[in-house]
Formats: structure tokens, C-alpha cells, sequence
């Protein structure tokens, strides 16, 4: 799986500006099938989550896993600043939750889906897939070698592409430029 299979269904302005209506956004073939991103307004409707153009996002593999995803924001700047604070979803039923952790150490940075057992490290370059103990995928420059593909993991591997969470990987002095 290559960054460039993952298949834009929305052009890339709309792609960073919020959903109006709920529509699929971006598709990719997996292992395990075909994996979809649908969009949507988010169903808190605050102050807060309306100006800071919250969304729902649903994360289908075909036929095999749903995962949901509430208020999450618009991929860039927003989506960062949501993942942040984490955000809570269910796949299948199963609740858990994104949390990032940056740090200037590389061994600190990390991206974690409690709940599903799932963590994103980093490591010379070098992002890996953790399903409890077990390497389960490693992606390097765009490209993902699956070993062992998971519902949650392949899942997961989609949401952090498609929400740019290796952003929390990279070394704060980038994010600063």
C-alpha cells in the first residue's frame, strides 16, 4: 500500500475545507479489501464545534469493520488541534480512543488507539505499527509493508494517513518552520 493508492474521491481544496454533507472523500485497496472515508458535519453542534468545523468520519473496510470517529476535525490544522485533545470513536461496537504524544526525544512521540491495542512509533525514519507486542506494519516514505493486516490495524494504518498523524512523529523543529 503506497500513499498514492489512496485514491482522492474530493479535489484537494475540498479535501481541507469542511464537509457540508456527509460524502466519501477518499477510498484505498487493501489485504483485506477495500477501505472507504465518508465525511460528514458533526452531529455536537456547540459554539465550539461549529466554528471550529468539527466532523464525523466513518471509516468502512468492506463487509469486514465500521469504525466512527466523532469530532474530528478537518485534516491539517484543525484535525491536529483536535488530535491534541484526543478524540473517542467505536469500531464495531468496541470504543477507543486517539491519543498523540510529541516530544523532542524520538523515543516520546507517539500515536496510540487505546482500546484497540494500536501504537505508531517512530524510529530512523522509520514509522512502525504496534498490535499489542507484535510489529504488524512498518511505512517508510509513502510506502506500508503490512505483515500480519487486521481489521484495526488496516483501519488504523487508513486513519493515520487520512488525518496526517505522522505529523505528531516528526520532530517539533519542522512544525515550527
Amino acid at each position: 500500500m503506497r500513499y498514492k493508492d489512496f485514491k482522492d474521491e474530493i479535489s484537494g481544496a475540498l479535501w481541507s475545507s469542511p464537509a457540508k454533507t456527509e460524502a466519501v472523500y477518499s477510498r484505498v485497496e487493501t489485504p483485506l479489501g477495500e477501505v472507504a472515508l465518508l465525511r460528514g458535519p458533526s452531529s455536537t453542534r456547540t459554539p465550539i464545534a461549529l466554528a471550529d468545523a468539527w466532523e464525523d468520519w466513518v471509516v468502512t473496510l468492506t463487509g469486514v469493520a465500521e469504525a466512527r470517529v466523532r469530532d474530528l476535525g478537518v485534516p491539517l490544522y484543525v484535525g491536529r488541534k483536535r488530535l491534541e485533545s484526543g478524540v473517542e470513536g467505536e469500531l464495531n461496537g468496541a470504543k477507543f480512543s486517539i491519543r498523540t504524544h510529541s516530544s523532542f526525544r524520538r523515543s516520546a512521540r507517539i500515536v496510540s488507539f487505546d482500546g484497540l491495542g494500536i501504537t505508531f512509533t517512530v524510529h530512523r525514519l522509520k514509522v512502525y505499527v504496534h498490535e499489542g507486542d507484535n510489529c504488524v506494519a512498518t511505512g517508510v516514505a509513502g510506502d506500508w509493508d503490512i505483515v500480519t493486516p487486521s481489521a484495526a490495524g488496516i483501519i488504523s494504518i487508513c486513519l493515520f494517513v487520512w488525518a496526517d498523524m505522522a505529523h505528531f512523529l516528526r520532530t517539533p523543529f519542522f512544525r515550527m518552520l
